[in-house]
């Protein structure tokens, strides 16, 4: 989402900010062996990650922890969203997906998604609890805070 505001909105940014729209179907592929402990899956285009996993939680009696020490956004993007104001979680990341799984088998989920091009920075960056209806986000400094539903116009909308 970053990447494709930069370039309509004319920003130039040096370093590595790409799109990272890609096809997700060999990701979803790659999951058919551990099928069965797969409990959602979704990409976060529209709303980002915390649209998709408030989605999750909303109405349940889960809640999912994130850590922003494991979620990895490039440095382009932290870079262009912090000068922007952005809560890169609120951005769209097409060419991902989030998926909420068995502990038991994440780990084997993760090795088949980074033997491949697309998955190759998929990363475990959080965890389901109790706290019902609730995401969190322990920050980098040590804090948390609640990562709400995106308010408003979703930018940058990329279809």
């Amino acid at each position: 989402g970053m990447a494709v505001m930069a370039v309509r909105e004319g920003i130039r940014v040096s370093g590595d900010l790409t799109s990272d729209s890609a096809p997700v179907h060999r990701l979803v592929q790659a999951l058919l062996p551990w099928a069965a402990h797969v409990r959602f899956m979704r990409d976060p285009t529209r709303g980002g990650a915390a649209a998709t996993l408030n989605e999750i939680t909303g109405g349940r009696s889960i809640g999912i922890a994130l850590r922003e020490a494991d979620i990895p956004f490039s440095r382009g993007a932290r870079g262009l969203a912090e000068m922007l104001g952005f809560d890169l979680l609120h951005v769209a990341s097409e060419g991902r997906l989030i998926c909420i799984c068995a502990e038991t088998v994440a780990d084997d989920i993760l090795s088949a998604w980074r033997a491949l091009p697309e998955g190759r920075g998929a990363a475990r960056t959080g965890t389901v609890n109790r706290e019902a209806g609730r995401v969190t986000l322990e920050t980098v400094t040590g804090g948390r805070r609640i990562v709400d539903v995106p308010q408003g116009e979703l930018l940058p909308r990329i279809c």
